[in-house]
């Protein structure tokens, strides 16, 4: 019974989005705003090039949070142990963090060319930081007493690192990969705006051409698919933080 009052909560506000939202779209028209019918028409007309376009945004959005947080937990991990290596690293890491990826898109494309490439580079530039961020906070959650237990019985900087520093990090680190998760698709699409020229389709490309044809249909019915690719990735690193750490920290 407690679970299903949680769920009412969202599923009317879900509800009264979609109800204004067709009441909009009715009152400014189709060109300017396609309503939930029409975009659900789109969906199932376009499912094959949809289908096709969310794989491959989906490859470059999962590789590219695969790279991002093998990047991030590895200069983490050398910025912990190096203070040299960390203050080497800081102006690096603010660039990356201000730098707006659509400003990088083009120069990957002529570095690159065009296709997946360019989006795997934009998705793991646009997931690094909140990875190394939460990775480096992580490192540093453990109490004094317990780092000093561990070096009065004489560990190693390594036995530190993977007995205590990594499993108090997990918390942090799953959370940063969870705002890494929807950075790195959007990250995907970014790249596919300029990186993409439609073969193979990607659901970048496709918002960019319904844009420019007027079809604000699969215009929207691309972001569901994002959207859809996001919800999915956040999904799966819940459970997988589940499995991990929720009996220790109630997840």
């Amino acid at each position: 019974m407690t679970r299903v009052k949680a769920r009412i909560g969202p599923a009317a506000a879900i509800l009264a989005g979609v109800v204004l939202w067709a009441l909009v779209a009715a009152r400014v028209g189709p060109l300017l705003l396609a309503g939930p019918l029409e975009v659900l028409q789109a969906l199932v007309t376009e499912r094959a090039r949809l289908s096709e376009a969310t794989v491959r945004t989906a490859l470059a959005a999962v590789g590219g949070l695969g790279l991002a947080t093998l990047l991030g937990l590895t200069l983490a991990i050398g910025a912990w142990w190096s203070r040299t290596l960390r203050a080497a690293l800081l102006p690096y890491t603010v660039v990356l963090q201000v730098v707006p990826i659509v400003a990088i898109a083009p120069l990957l494309v002529v570095w690159l060319g065009y296709g997946t490439p360019v989006a795997l580079a934009t998705a793991t530039l646009a997931a690094f930081y909140p990875v190394y961020s939460a990775a480096t906070t992580g490192l540093a959650a453990p109490a004094r007493e317990l780092v000093d237990l561990f070096r009065l019985y004489g560990a190693t900087r390594a036995s530190e690192l993977w007995l205590l520093r990594l499993p108090a990090a997990m918390p942090a680190l799953f959370s940063g990969l969870r705002s890494a998760a929807g950075l790195a698709v959007i990250g995907a699409i970014v790249g596919e705006f300029v990186g993409s020229n439609g073969y193979p389709p990607t659901l970048g490309y496709l918002v960019v051409y319904a844009a420019r044809s007027a079809r604000p249909d699969l215009c929207f019915a691309a972001i569901v698919g994002a959207a859809s690719l996001a919800f999915a990735l956040h999904a799966l690193l819940r459970q997988l933080e589940s499995r991990a750490i929720g009996r220790w920290y109630g997840n």
